[in-house]
């Protein structure tokens, strides 16, 4: 079950989603975002465009031309500031 109401620590400026989509890649490595969307489940173009955002704040790196992206250091340090209460998509 997907947690969306995950608490955000102080200067996140995440949205909910953006935070599953971070926990999902976290949890099952890199990912193209249709693979992504059936995880969580969300529309199958919903991720693509926060996958760019996430990548343009560097929370995220595009790993080949699918796309396929991973989470990076700073995403995953994001993710460890507000763990308490997180689950992935894969129940993680």
């Amino acid at each position: 079950m997907i947690d969306v109401t995950m608490q955000q620590p102080t200067g996140d400026s995440s949205a909910p989603v953006d935070r599953v989509l971070l926990r999902t890649l976290e949890a099952v490595g890199p990912t193209a975002p249709t693979v992504a969307a059936v995880r969580c489940p969300l529309s199958v173009d919903a991720p693509r465009p926060r996958f760019e955002e996430l990548a343009e704040r560097d929370l995220v790196e595009r790993v080949s031309p699918e796309p396929v992206y991973r989470v990076t250091d700073d995403g995953e340090q994001l993710l460890a500031a507000g763990s308490g209460t997180a689950q992935s998509a894969t129940g993680d």
